[in-house]
């Protein structure tokens, strides 16, 4: 009996460990599941796109587009190296795009005083305003933007002249230090074509009402004319300003103004290429750009010269 129940109980304890023959399945990883288009949404009244390189609806809009100097270097950057004086008629100097001295150095000071005048000062700078269509070609996935406007731009280079000597109030001879100011003040005509490419973000069409938010690269090229343009070459004591001045009286004086239409290159054209920030819900459009502007021309007829420009732009633009 004692045996019988040995075996009995031999017999369970190997049941009970014997493993289960089943074999459990592991789950798999979906990878369709991280597809692009999984975050599309398509319906008779719904189209939704989320994510990289989302899909843009069918829209149309009108913007006003505006730029101006940025607080960096006022936006002009000059490309090329020193500048002969000889094509502004200054023989013995040679200008750049940068100067030691500051804004400061050059301020109009009244006849044989230290106060400032009301002179105007003249600086680097630009502005920019026109109309641009904005038109999405939903097949490609990209924008295509066409604009008119006008540019206000004027560039500025600068030569130090330390050739001089003045006696000063003890008798004796000191170095006169004057600073030469070229300024090319200019109204151009500017044109453009470029595409811009949706890379991030959102848009829904919804009953037929279409909004986004995304980030985008853009590239195109500028067409610019010269309608205007004013030539203006001064000289600034400065230092010494104490101790001595122009026949004036003051610290500036003005040695050439005249039209430099003769000299200047009438038709230009530039590569334009940037990121933006886009947004909009029927009827209103909306964004914010940081464009470069490359020259692919001079600025002058006769010698190479060349500015980059850097800077952002924004626009409200409305569907039609």
């Amino acid at each position: 009996m004692m045996f019988a129940f040995f075996i009995f109980l031999c017999s369970f304890s190997i049941q009970a460990a014997e493993p289960d023959s089943t074999m459990r399945r592991k789950p798999k990883l979906d990878l369709e599941s991280l597809s692009p288009d999984s975050f599309a949404v398509e319906s008779d009244f719904l189209n939704m796109s989320i994510g990289w390189f989302p899909k843009i609806g069918a829209f149309r809009a009108i913007d006003v587009t505006g730029s101006s100097s940025s607080f960096w270097n006022d936006g002009l950057f000059h490309m090329s190296g020193d500048v002969p004086g000889s094509i502004f008629n200054v023989p013995n100097l040679i200008f750049s795009g940068n100067s030691v001295y500051s804004i400061n150095d050059r301020i109009p000071l009244l006849p044989f005083s230290m106060e400032e005048s009301d002179e105007e000062l003249h600086e680097q700078d630009f502005s920019t305003t026109y109309l641009r269509l904005r038109q999405s070609i939903p097949q490609l996935g990209i924008i295509m933007r066409i604009g008119l406007g006008i540019t206000f731009v004027n560039r500025m280079l600068f030569a130090e002249d330390l050739s001089k000597q003045f006696m000063n109030m003890q008798g004796s001879l000191s170095e006169l230090h004057e600073l030469h100011e070229v300024s090319i003040d200019e109204t151009e005509l500017i044109s453009h074509l470029s595409f811009e490419l949706p890379i991030y973000g959102a848009s829904m069409e919804l009953f037929g009402q279409s909004s986004y938010s995304y980030y985008s690269f853009f590239a195109g090229i500028n067409s610019m004319y010269v309608l205007d343009s004013d030539f203006l070459h001064q000289s600034f004591i400065v230092k010494g300003q104490d101790a001595i001045r122009y026949p004036s009286g003051s610290n500036v004086l003005t040695l050439q103004q005249r039209s430099y239409m003769n000299e200047i290159q009438r038709l230009r054209l530039g590569i334009e290429t940037g990121l933006g920030w886009q947004f909009g819900f029927d009827p209103i459009h909306l964004g914010i750009e940081g464009f470069l502007i490359y020259p692919l021309n001079s600025i002058l007829k006769n010698h190479d010269l060349q500015t980059l420009n850097l800077s952002l732009r924004t626009y409200l633009g409305f569907s039609f």
